[in-house]
């Protein structure tokens, strides 16, 4: 316990001194004491009351301005916007472990099936994927309670046993194929669009079907040879905008 408290007082010292400022400042907009329209106090002020740099300050708005908590605007200043969390689905670790410590909850709407692949499949098959045929599910992903992804998703039916009868809701298929079948992503293609969506997909976000939605279509290439994860997967960004660090 000791250990733990004194590496979090270490951590708490060595952090830059612009995530200090960020952290504080994105605090108090989250708490309302600055609430969405208003402005934060202009960089001088700012250099006052943490003591610090012009050039630290303008990290931290920099930083709040990414995550969608501020807009600058040249001759007026930093005006708080309505506050959004990021979601970090763009990497290749999956919906579970990019959205940090937020409640997540997965329906699944299709249970898995066994069927052959669509005719008008939105990436190539290979040869060897054709051999077999796929599995397909849907899910619904909610975070904090609001309808944030659908997807539907396909897995190349090869060395996935009793794959269709595995427990999906709630739980991390990546780590299922790791842990049950010792299958790893490797490397994997995205195609994202701006659409607006139909009133099947509009009404499972429920979202108004003139809100444009990101369609994303993935490619995940496994360990496996010819194993590969497809997925269609719709995304509401009226509370989440889609976030990831390189």
């Amino acid at each position: 316990m000791y250990s733990d408290k004194l590496s979090r007082m270490i951590n708490k010292e060595t952090s830059p001194l612009y995530k200090k400022v960020t952290n504080d400042l994105r605090s108090q907009i989250e708490k309302g004491v600055y609430q969405t329209g208003e402005l934060l106090p202009s960089e001088n002020e700012l250099c006052k009351t943490y003591n610090t740099t012009r050039v630290t300050v303008r990290q931290a708005l920099s930083v709040l301005t990414n995550l969608g908590y501020i807009t600058r605007r040249h001759g007026k200043g930093s005006i708080v916007t309505e506050p959004k969390t990021g979601l970090g689905i763009l990497s290749l670790s999956g919906v579970t472990a990019g959205i940090g410590n937020q409640s997540l909850a997965t329906s699944i709407l299709q249970k898995p099936v066994k069927q052959d692949w669509p005719l008008d499949f939105f990436f190539p098959v290979s040869e060897g994927e054709l051999k077999h045929n796929c599995i397909y599910f849907t899910r619904l992903r909610c975070i904090n309670n609001v309808p944030v992804l659908y997807e539907e998703t396909y897995i190349t039916n090869t060395n996935l046993p009793r794959f269709i009868s595995k427990e999906l809701e709630n739980l991390s298929l990546f780590k299922i194929l790791k842990e049950s079948y010792n299958i790893e992503i490797k490397e994997g293609e995205q195609k994202i669009w701006a659409i607006l969506g139909d009133k099947n997909i509009s009404d499972l976000l429920n979202i108004k079907k003139s809100h444009p939605i990101v369609h994303m279509k993935r490619k995940l290439k496994t360990n496996i040879q010819d194993l590969n994860i497809y997925s269609s997967v719709y995304c509401n960004t009226q509370e989440h905008f889609l976030q990831d660090y390189f």
